[in-house]
């Protein structure tokens, strides 16, 4: 089957599309219920529309154009700058970008969008509230802190912190709940499967389910390792290039900081990271890089619970690393 190939340029207000073709047919649509109505409305039977992550301004377009059985690819916009700087691109506009985006599905085909169930996405919802309430709360504390070496502080001001960061203390709490409780409901085995896992916690559990879509977007340990970032990351070229060595950091880092805090408990909890990283070490590897193995065994043992639907077995292929 031919596809036409509609590259899509997505923004807060509207969105660009441009059809693949000779002489691309572009045009602007507002980014609302009724804009995109409108858009679908005027696709052919046969389009195939790819556009970038967005974050909030992507799904509701996406999510609209699989209900109504369109193939549609999502991707990371990483890519489109990478294939923009292989074409020499000078310009950057909305236009120039929607030609690009469907030229790239033209000749990439990348995979098709797979939509996170509805409790995912309030997860996801949730989670962001949660980001924001430690990084307020930390806010505070520090000037709470600050004003309490005045010389001559007042009181009112201080009391109005503390209350602010308790409000902040209750609302985590409630929230925390509220997410636990959404897992419990929602995918009971697999939460509890994962936390059998030594130094995976109920926040481990919770942020890899959320990250992995339930584990539906990923098909092995190594691509959701890349995906996060924890992959060894190597620059190297001819005698006189001896760049960064290290894991690649592409992806969250919130991910990547509850993971490095779980394989602070693995390595001395979790039988089978233990022998990995006392081996490592033995070998003379600093505990960084360790570390960093251990993070990645946590996560190779977590996809292959998941992919056998077992629990947990200290004994199982123990000198497997």
């Amino acid at each position: 089957m031919n596809h036409a190939f509609v590259g899509i340029d997505v923004a807060k207000d509207d969105f660009v599309t441009a059809q693949r073709s000779k002489d691309p047919l572009l045009t602007s649509h507002s980014n609302t219920r009724k804009g995109i109505i409108k858009f679908i409305g005027k696709l052919p039977s046969n389009a195939w529309c790819i556009m970038e992550a967005t974050g909030v301004y992507s799904v509701r377009l996406a999510m609209a154009l699989h209900e109504k059985d369109f193939r549609v690819s999502v991707i990371n916009p990483l890519q489109i700058k990478r294939f923009a700087q292989t074409k020499l691109k000078r310009a950057k506009t909305d236009r120039v970008d929607a030609v690009l985006i469907a030229e790239y599905g033209e000749k990439m085909q990348p995979d098709l969008f797979k939509p996170s169930p509805a409790f995912i996405h309030q997860l996801q919802q949730k989670r962001t509230l949660l980001k924001q309430l430690f990084k307020t709360r930390t806010a505070f504390s520090n000037q709470l802190h600050a004003l309490q070496h005045l010389p001559d502080p007042d009181n009112e001001t201080i009391k109005s912190c503390m209350k602010i960061v308790s409000n902040i203390n209750t609302q985590i709490c409630k929230v925390e709940l509220q997410m636990e409780q959404l897992a419990i409901e929602h995918c009971e085995q697999l939460f509890k499967q994962l936390k059998t896992i030594p130094g995976i916690s109920t926040k481990a559990a919770l942020e890899l389910i959320i990250v992995s879509g339930m584990f539906r977007n990923f098909k092995s340990h190594k691509q959701f390792s890349a995906f996060i970032g924890i992959c060894p990351s190597i620059n190297e070229s001819g005698k006189t290039i001896r760049g960064y060595r290290g894991i690649s950091r592409i992806g969250s880092s919130h991910t990547r900081a509850i993971l490095y805090m779980c394989t602070l408990n693995a390595f001395r909890y979790n039988k089978q990271c233990k022998i990995l990283y006392d081996r490592l070490t033995a070998a003379g590897k600093p505990s960084k890089v360790a570390l960093m193995a251990v993070a990645n065994k946590l996560i190779r043992q977590v996809f292959g619970m998941v992919s056998s639907g077992s629990q947990y077995n200290p004994d199982y292929e123990v000198n497997f690393v």
